[in-house]
């Protein structure tokens, strides 16, 4: 299917022949199992490496950098992206061993500067091969999004942690990570995009939504028509979606209101339409009421740690009283909902420290948690109810 696809929308043969070609998978957590919307099925990336092989490419390379706390290579293996990568000739590489190369951004909206590895700055041809998935920090996460994966090592990690500055007042009704997802489309950004809609992911994504298998591929050379396609059969409209919107705005593109505008098997489109469940963070709390999730603009690797914590061992808590294990994790968490007692998971969180029970990390991991609560146990803490402040601002995952 990825090969026929790549068939349909390919530049002239002399675009590719002697190129260096990226295929840049979602690859970035641990899959334990395939096909679970996890991560790009290996075998989406395997009819990528052939297509651009056969069509002459110098060398293809398949990479993707990892959130923190996970080695980019060890995730390919788990994925089989890297066996599949040697079986077909292809270099599987981690994006973080390459150099650091910093960008310039030209009328930034939250970055002055990116720093991308140089292995993606340096190839001719960067193929961006998402896995369709929801997103609980950016509704969803497809092509745009994608290229995340290409910032070096802890700049990842930066884009969560940029602090708001009064000369980006224009852009301040969009979170700062939205906008430099943005800053770094405008410099950084694919010729192609292959979308893996093999086994999707919906509901609590990135890392613990539940597989959505469409059987579909999505491929295009304009990646904002492919976002459009993505997010038309997820059910979503791209002004939802603050990072596209935005990368429109940045690279002068009017989008258009009505999926009829794009060059595509309408017929086709509408078949496939599937509507996804959203990463709504109140969600993962009705299966868990015993705790109580404070989330201030945290990044993927905590909000993972918290999520894949409650999914191992929050059974173990259901008969605790409703509430009263309470875990606070982000850079912009109110004081006011902190009492002594308050799991404070993460080192965005250390500006609180003497307010509750800091656990440092970036991130910390799950067993970190669980040896906190048996202190509170030892201890005969059962965490009390706070009165909650009017017109606080709260998120609960």
């Amino acid at each position: 299917m990825v090969y026929e696809a790549l068939q349909e929308i390919s530049p002239h043969p002399g675009d590719i022949q002697n190129k260096v070609v990226l295929v840049k998978p979602n690859a970035g957590f641990l899959a334990g199992r395939i096909g679970t919307g996890l991560v790009t099925d290996s075998e989406t990336v395997r009819g990528a490496i052939r297509f651009f092989r056969d069509a002459g490419a110098a060398k293809v390379l398949v990479g993707d950098g990892s959130i923190a706390g996970v080695d980019a290579f060890e995730a390919l293996k788990a994925a089989r992206i890297e066996h599949v990568a040697r079986e077909e000739g292809a270099e599987p590489l981690s994006l973080d061993k390459g150099k650091s190369v910093e960008i310039e951004i030209e009328n930034p909206m939250a970055v002055d500067t990116v720093k991308v590895s140089s292995i993606a700055h340096e190839a001719d041809l960067i193929v961006s091969m998402p896995v369709m998935k929801s997103h609980m920090n950016t509704v969803a996460s497809l092509g745009i999004k994608n290229m995340k994966g290409c910032l070096y090592q802890h700049e990842k990690q930066r884009f969560h942690h940029l602090a708001e500055e009064d000369r980006f007042r224009p852009w301040h009704r969009w979170r700062t990570l939205e906008r430099a997802i943005a800053d770094l489309y405008s410099v950084l950004r694919p010729a192609m995009v292959v979308m893996d809609g093999i086994v999707a992911m919906e509901g609590m994504g990135p890392s613990m939504g539940d597989p959505k298998p469409l059987g579909l591929v999505i491929a295009s050379r304009n990646v904002l028509a492919a976002e459009l396609a993505g997010l038309y059969i997820m059910g979503i409209h791209w002004r939802e979606v603050p990072h596209v919107l935005l990368a429109a705005q940045k690279t002068g593109v009017d989008l258009p209101e009505e999926i009829s505008a794009l060059n595509i098997d309408q017929d086709a489109l509408k078949t496939f339409q599937n509507p996804f469940a959203r990463a709504v963070p109140e969600d993962i709390a009705k299966f868990f009421p015993s705790f109580e999730i404070l989330e201030g603009d945290a990044c993927s690797a905590c909000c993972a740690t918290v999520m894949a914590f409650l999914k191992q061992k929050g059974p173990a808590y259901e008969s605790r009283r409703a509430g009263s294990l309470r875990i606070a994790l982000g850079k912009n968490i109110d004081p006011d909902w902190i009492d002594k007692d308050t799991i404070l998971l993460g080192n965005c969180t250390a500006k609180l420290r003497s307010h509750g029970r800091f656990l440092p990390g970036c991130p910390p991991v799950g067993s970190d948690i669980e040896r906190e609560i048996g202190r509170m146990d030892d201890e005969g803490i059962a965490a009390p109810q706070v009165q909650k402040p009017a017109g606080s601002r709260k998120r609960c995952l």
